[in-house]
């Protein structure tokens, strides 16, 4: 009995001990795990990167052509809808900002050789005319896109095919990218049937029975403009083909000589001084020829045209036959395809697969986003918007190819919707099948027969040019000079001229082409072709 207290002392004290053990344990266990806790959760940290902040969107200027020709109550074309789809679709999801820049059409490159000459030109610049970007290219304005295009452009490669790209090498470098030829035809003539109709005249298939009809539509219509347009050295070709000698003109002759010179050219300049003299061409002409493209479309709008020759199928695409009939329900233009040669046939030019030039300057920071916008654009989702819009708005798929809705919205859009997918001259649909693309290009359900017969009469009997890959020098030295003086300055005083002073005019004013340049360009045209297949 008197060991018991002591004995349960002895237990109460190794009873305390272990406690105070255990808290101790405790609390140290909870201390290494709350480090422990505490060094994880540093570590997680330090391995999250850290969000980068958003940087400020890049701007991309890109040119875009005015053509003066936005309808009644249509939207800016620097603000619609292309150039939402684009910024929505491209610019916002590459953080690029897209800035469009308007130069007009009509003065096109007289405009982008004093922006480059400036260094301010756009990031994306275009031109239909060779020897500008041969001067370009030699002048080392442009940026070589070969290297980008391998990077960045696996889609534009896929619808531009290496033909129509080689067409872009200047100095063995890629300074162009270039614009597909949907359709090869070039130039058609259309003429007033109900005119016709009205008066009992028969649809004139010669050049003299073109003349005869002209005559007639001027004696029953005097305010009216019976050859109405375009009235220009590039849509009167195939009037001034039909008056050429062939039988006289080798392949090495149309590739390397000047118009000017070829046998029967002179009197196929002649006719058309009698048109002018005679009231049957508009008098007024000389005022668009460089400066306002459109008035011979305002003229047919307001009933004023009795016969035109315009680009192939342009008057669907640009609207104003539409607005033709819209304005006098009463009006029928026909395809006509009269203007005949001593052979009987319809000669005519017509395009190689390659189109517009578009250019990057050397000035600019923004190759990159350059092409991969153009990639961009050649995806077949693009191409389809960019050519026809908002699908059950403006079009509708049928059997695979876009078809034109005949409504306003698509009036008002797709007048000019070539100039927001510049890839493609013309609406694409296959590179495979161009029966696909015929049909696409007569989308249109109103005018399918129009544009299909536009198409035919304007590949009949038409031909290019032999290619010549080596660069012409005084072609890019003089070109420039030589085009503006045959088609603004040669051209009117030749067909204004009074007819007793016809051969005067003519003879002089080809002396002075070939003296500024033409007879450079001539032999080494002909030196070039001698070289490439006469070996």
């Amino acid at each position: 009995m008197t060991r018991k207290p002591g004995l349960l002392l002895l237990v109460c004290v190794l009873f305390v001990v272990s406690i105070m053990a255990g808290c101790s344990s405790s609390k140290n266990n909870a201390a290494d795990s709350s480090s422990s806790s505490a060094a994880t959760s540093s570590d997680k940290s330090s391995d999250t990167p850290k969000e980068e902040p958003k940087k400020d969107p890049v701007t991309l200027r890109i040119e875009l052509f005015d053509r003066n020709n936005t309808p009644a109550g249509a939207d800016p074309i620097t603000n619609n809808f292309f150039t939402k789809y684009i910024q929505e679709n491209f610019g916002n999801p590459n953080n690029i900002k897209i800035e469009w820049v308007t130069i007009p059409r009509s003065e096109e490159v007289d405009k982008l050789n004093v922006l480059m000459a400036a260094n301010q030109a756009p990031d994306l610049v275009f031109t239909y005319d060779t020897p500008t970007v041969e001067r370009y290219s030699k002048d080392g304005g442009l940026t070589d896109l070969g290297p980008i295009i391998e990077k960045y452009g696996t889609n534009l490669k896929k619808v531009l095919n290496d033909d129509v790209l080689s067409y872009g090498v200047f100095e063995d470098k890629q300074y162009a990218i270039v614009a597909k030829r949907v359709i090869s035809a070039q130039i058609s003539t259309i003429i007033r049937q109900d005119w016709l109709d009205e008066l009992k005249l028969p649809v004139p298939t010669t050049t003299e029975e073109f003349y005869d009809t002209l005559v007639a539509f001027k004696k029953a219509k005097p305010k009216a403009i019976p050859y109405g347009g375009q009235t220009d050295y590039f849509h009167t070709s195939p009037l001034r083909y039909s008056f050429w000698e062939w039988d006289k003109i080798t392949e090495q002759d149309f590739y390397a000589n000047p118009d000017w010179v070829m046998p029967g050219n002179k009197e196929g300049l002649r006719f058309l001084n009698q048109l002018y003299n005679e009231g049957l061409i508009d008098k007024d002409f000389p005022l668009s020829i460089g400066k306002d493209t459109n008035q011979f479309q305002k003229n047919m709008v307001n009933g004023l045209v009795g016969a035109a020759s315009t680009n192939t199928n342009e008057p669907i695409y640009q609207g104003y036959l539409a607005e033709s009939i819209a304005k006098d329900p009463n009006t029928k233009f026909t395809i006509i395809d009269p203007f005949k040669d001593a052979q009987g046939k319809t000669p005519k030019p017509a395009y190689t697969p390659n189109g517009i030039y578009l250019l990057v300057p050397k000035a600019s920071k923004r190759a990159e986003e350059v092409v991969k916008y153009l990639d961009w654009m050649s995806q077949p989702e693009n191409i389809i918007r960019l050519q026809n819009g908002t699908e059950g708005e403006t079009y509708e798929l049928v059997d695979g190819v876009p078809k034109t809705l005949d409504n306003d919205a698509a009036k008002n859009l797709l007048y000019n919707y070539s100039d927001y997918c510049m890839i493609l001259n013309g609406k694409y649909v296959s590179n495979e099948d161009n029966m696909l693309n015929i049909a696409a290009n007569a989308s249109d359900p109103n005018f399918k027969d129009f544009t299909i017969a536009s198409i035919d009469s304007g590949t009949k009997d038409s031909m290019t040019k032999v290619r010549i890959l080596r660069s012409i020098e005084s072609d890019v030295k003089y070109g420039t000079t030589l085009k503006k003086k045959q088609e603004e300055d040669m051209f009117v005083k030749i067909v204004t001229a009074s007819p007793s002073k016809f051969d005067a005019v003519y003879d002089s004013e080809v002396k002075d082409y070939m003296k500024i340049g033409g007879q450079a360009v001539m032999d080494e045209k002909r030196a070039a072709y001698e070289a490439e297949y006469k070996k």
